[in-house]
């Protein structure tokens, strides 16, 4: 008689694996609301379900990636360059307009004379009459020596400015060659261009007195003034030093007196320097008279 069949399965084990499977359920069911949870924040950051961010890389929905700042572009740094350097030139433009014209830097403060005797210091300046207050920008340096060369004394000006506040005059006086006698007394120094300039008492020494045909004043358009002065500076020193006395009739006529009453015959106011070096030779022999108007026929008497 056959018994009831034996199970080849072990109910024991299973029941032990069936109770484990379905402890299991609410381990997966933790895990599953994570995952949800863990979802939902990731659309809210990205903005909504499904949603893959501007720019985010193949492979990476979940990524979210910075939106890029629109850049400066290169005309808007040239113009925004191009305005800035106009508004540094106008400024500087507006400091150099004040300076010119407004502030105090520049203006005159001194006048400072150089060349001129003592006694002519202060002719200079009153003859320049620069105005305190007056900018070295818009002084007229050919205006004021101009002025200054209206004093007799002064042969030529220079006018210069030292910065901040300066004006410098630089004058020559006029030297004397001759000294003529003068209408009101004493006599009139003679410069080289046959200018009378100045009034003195008596003739300084070393200085050649001009005698002129009767009624005739010193001056540079006489012609026998301007030959008596040609013929004066073209002697070397040291022969000038024994002139006493330079007498010209003209231009063609003109001769002196020299140291011990001895008289020479120049002639034309031409070719001096040969007739000067032809004289230095005849003065080497005696004699009281001295005709070098032609050098190549040059007499001693």
């Amino acid at each position: 008689m056959t018994g009831p069949a034996r199970s080849t399965g072990r109910p024991g084990r299973a029941g032990r694996s069936g109770r484990a499977g379905r402890g299991d359920r609410p381990e997966r069911t933790a895990r599953s609301d994570g995952a949800e949870r863990q979802e939902r924040a990731r659309q809210r950051r990205t903005g909504g379900a499904g949603a893959r961010p501007s720019g985010a890389a193949a492979g990476s929905p979940g990524r979210a990636t910075r939106v890029a700042r629109p850049s400066v572009t290169r005309p808007v740094r040239r113009r925004r360059s191009l305005w800035a350097g106009l508004a540094a030139a106008l400024a500087l433009v507006a400091v150099l307009v004040w300076l010119t014209v407004w502030s105090p830097l520049l203006d005159v403060r001194d006048v400072e004379v150089v060349g001129a005797a003592p006694d002519q210091i202060e002719a200079v300046r009153a003859a320049a009459a620069v105005a305190p207050g007056t900018s070295l920008l818009w002084l007229d340096g050919d205006e004021v020596a101009r002025d200054v060369r209206t004093l007799p004394r002064i042969a030529s000006v220079d006018v210069s400015r030292d910065y901040p506040g300066t004006v410098v005059v630089s004058v020559t006086e006029r030297e004397p060659v001759l000294a003529a006698p003068s209408p009101a007394g004493g006599v009139l120094l003679v410069d080289a261009t046959g200018f009378g300039y100045r009034t003195m008492p008596e003739r300084p020494p070393g200085i050649p007195a001009l005698t002129l045909p009767p009624g005739m004043i010193p001056s540079p358009d006489e012609p026998a003034t301007r030959a008596a002065a040609d013929v004066a500076v073209a002697l070397p020193a040291a022969l000038r030093a024994e002139v006493v006395e330079v007498r010209a009739n003209g231009r063609f006529d003109v001769g002196f007196v020299l140291t011990g009453g001895r008289e020479v015959r120049w002639g034309a106011d031409a070719d001096n320097e040969r007739k000067a070096a032809v004289l230095a030779a005849l003065l080497t022999r005696p004699g009281v008279a001295y005709d070098v108007s032609t050098p190549d026929l040059a007499v001693v008497r």
